[in-house]
Order: structure tokens, then C-alpha cells, then sequence
């Protein structure tokens, strides 16, 4: 009895930590969703002018969770303003974050997932591009969700909601230009979990029905990628090769994420880089940590993806910057968590030590936060690039 109140406060509490969290980060989405700007840059026109529902998905299925967010959220709520434009996005850019405090949590406990998760979640780049009605969101979720997949198959591949669904996101991400190559290598990291469950359930309708899982995305797409130019597009590959401008593009991904950010002033402010100043610190530990770990599983995952999701940037197809941005923030997790990790076991008794740690490690994320957020919500629309992109007016 005193174990089931136990438990039944401490699921309270959680439940009551996790609304609290999730209403904030919605609100952070939100707020001035459709007046930030003065109207809507060329991209979100675009998007705003593209037929969705059933005729569009047919003709177009490229983007396909997006797409069908939006067709919802149009046919519903319709798209005659801003916010009502923009508005799919924020669902992504959640998911987003909501992938990535599950994976801190469960790799570096409570502590941890607050503090990275408040970076990650107030960080310009997050918020830019889940701010803006355009399809880069599904490439800042990508890395978190695949990850959350495998997490997910790893420790609960016996039941038959998890097995059958990891299959079906895969499936799903297969729409997104540029991703085939991180679902495949996602595909491989489970091997051993899809073989176990290949053996598990082996009731001749469960294995059609696993098959049909998979299979059912492709008719679709192998119709939309019949064409050459298309299925580069797909690929995430460019019509054309310069080995002198990959080449260039594959310093520049360093570059714009720790040094000089890209110049687009649609979804970025100035030259500022993507990630500031603590951010980039913990993430180079982090990095760091995984490398002096690198026969860890963790480590060869975490490594592959980094590896083929800055070659696809570099190439210049579809893929963009944001696939790379939650690894960023991964690492940065893991930084923090290693070197708060090593503060506490110096000091296991002191509390006034322990506090002292944990106090300024919190000052910073504090900090942190409040330069993105000033960044984003402040300097960004007030920069007079930023007003002569968004005139579209609704």
C-alpha cells in the first residue's frame, strides 16, 4: 500500500513536471507566432500557395508528415493568416524537443535533461525553424526521432506497438528528401532488434502484416522518383558534382555551426554562429568524451550520424544545416553531464561544494537561454534584412 502511494505520487509529480514543461515550450512556440514579422518571407509564400489534401499529396508526397499536418490544419482551421500558415510547424519543432529530452533522460538522468533540454528548446536555430512555415523542421527532427526509434527498440522491442511503429516512422521519413540514408543507417544500428523480433513474432500475419508495414510507403514514392532529376532530389544528391564546392561545403558545416553562421537572413540573424558560446564548450566536451569512448556503442552511433549528415550538407542536395543541430545539442547534453559528472565525485559530501557546482552550471544555461532568446525574438525581426524579406502580407 505504501509502495502504490509511493508510486502514485512520484507518477503525479512527473505527470505535473511534464504538463508544466510541455505548456511552457508550447507557449515558447507560439507566442507572437503570427506577428513577429510583418508578413510572410518567399519561402512561406511558396508553401502558403501549395496545394495540399488528397490531390496534393498525390502529385506531391515529398515532406508527407508535414504535408499532412498541413492539409489538416488547413482544412480545419484554414491558412488566411500567418500564424495559421506557420502553425503545422510548431508540431514538429515540439516533437522535436520532446525526442530529445527523452533520449537525455534516459542516457544522463533528470539533472541533465533539464538543463540540456532548456538549451535545446530555447536555441535560435530551434526556433527559427519551427517558427517558419517551411519544410526544414522535419530535418531538425529527424536525428532526434530515429534515435528515440532505436531507444525504443532497444528496450522495448517485444511488443508488437514498438516493433511495428519504428517501421512505420522509418517508412514515413522515407518522404523526406535526403533521409533514405539515415533511415538505412538507423535500420542498421536495429538490426539485432528487428531480427529478434522477426523471430518473435512469427505468425504468419504478423509477418505480412510487418512486411505491409514497410511496404505500403513505397508504391508512392518509387512513382514520384521514376525520373532521374527526382530521385537525385530524393537521394539528397545534387544534379551536379563540384568536388571544389562539396569540398568547400565540408569546412563550412564546422564553420557555420561553432564559428560564423550561414548567410540566410530568412532563418538566421547576421553571421552569428548557430550555437553560442557555452553551448559550443559543452558540445566540444561532449564530443570529446565520445571520442576517448569510441568503442561504445553510443559512440559509433552518434558518430555515424554525424559523419553521413554532414557529408549530405556538404553535397548542397536537400538536406539542410538542421539535421546537424540536435547531435550538436546531444553533445552538448553529454558534455554537461560529464563534467558535472567529475564535480560531483571530486566533492561527494560537501554540499555546499555540490550546490556551487550545479548553481553555475544552471547561471549558464540561464544565460545561454536568455542570449537565443533576445537573439530570436528581439534582434532578429529588427534587423532591417529581416524586414525587407517578410512583406508578404496576409
Amino acid at each position: 500500500m505504501k509502495r502504490l502511494k509511493f508510486l502514485t505520487v512520484a507518477n503525479g509529480r512527473r505527470t505535473v513536471s511534464f504538463l508544466t514543461l510541455s505548456t511552457l515550450m508550447l507557449g515558447l512556440l507560439v507566442i507572437r507566432l503570427g506577428t513577429l514579422t510583418h508578413g510572410l518571407s518567399i519561402v512561406e509564400t511558396t508553401i502558403d500557395g501549395t496545394v495540399y489534401g488528397w490531390d496534393g499529396l498525390i502529385h506531391n508526397p515529398f515532406f508527407l508528415p508535414l504535408a499532412v499536418v498541413r492539409s489538416l490544419s488547413y482544412h480545419l482551421l484554414g491558412h488566411d493568416t500567418a500564424l495559421l500558415t506557420r502553425l503545422p510547424n510548431i508540431v514538429f519543432g515540439y516533437l522535436a524537443v520532446v525526442c530529445f529530452s527523452i533520449l537525455i533522460r534516459y542516457w544522463h538522468g533528470a539533472r541533465s535533461t533539464v538543463f540540456a533540454t532548456a538549451l535545446f528548446a530555447t536555441s535560435a536555430w530551434l526556433l527559427h525553424i519551427s517558427r517558419l512555415a517551411s519544410n526544414d523542421v522535419l530535418y531538425l527532427l529527424a536525428l532526434p526521432l530515429l534515435l528515440v526509434v532505436q531507444l525504443a527498440m532497444l528496450k522495448q522491442g517485444s511488443r508488437a506497438m514498438v516493433y511495428y511503429g519504428s517501421l512505420a516512422v522509418c517508412g514515413a521519413l522515407l518522404y523526406v528528401p535526403g533521409l533514405v540514408w539515415l533511415v538505412l543507417l538507423s535500420l542498421y544500428w536495429q538490426r539485432a532488434s528487428i531480427s529478434q523480433g522477426w523471430q518473435r513474432f512469427r505468425a504468419p500475419w504478423q509477418r505480412i502484416a510487418y512486411a505491409a508495414t514497410g511496404l505500403v510507403w513505397l508504391p508512392l514514392l518509387g512513382y514520384r522518383i521514376a525520373h532521374l532529376k527526382t530521385l537525385l532530389y530524393w537521394l539528397g544528391l545534387p544534379s551536379h558534382f563540384d568536388v571544389l564546392a562539396i569540398g568547400r561545403q565540408l569546412l563550412f558545416v564546422p564553420v557555420h555551426l561553432f564559428i560564423r553562421g550561414p548567410h540566410d537572413p530568412e532563418r538566421w540573424l547576421g553571421h552569428t554562429p548557430i550555437l553560442d558560446l557555452f553551448a559550443v564548450v559543452m558540445a566540444v566536451l561532449g564530443l570529446w568524451f565520445y571520442v576517448t569512448h569510441l568503442n561504445a556503442t553510443r559512440s559509433r552511433v552518434l558518430g555515424s550520424y554525424l559523419i553521413v549528415g554532414t557529408v549530405l550538407v556538404a553535397l548542397g542536395g536537400a538536406v539542410s544545416l538542421s539535421v546537424l543541430v540536435p547531435i550538436m545539442y546531444i553533445f552538448a547534453a553529454t558534455g554537461m553531464a560529464y563534467l558535472l559528472h567529475d564535480w560531483l565525485r571530486v566533492f561527494p559530501i560537501n554540499p555546499v561544494a555540490r550546490r556551487a557546482g550545479i548553481g553555475l552550471v544552471a547561471f549558464a544555461v540561464a544565460v545561454s537561454c536568455m542570449y537565443n532568446l533576445r537573439s530570436y525574438f528581439v534582434a532578429w525581426p529588427h534587423d532591417p534584412t529581416t524586414l525587407s524579406l517578410f512583406t508578404a502580407k496576409k
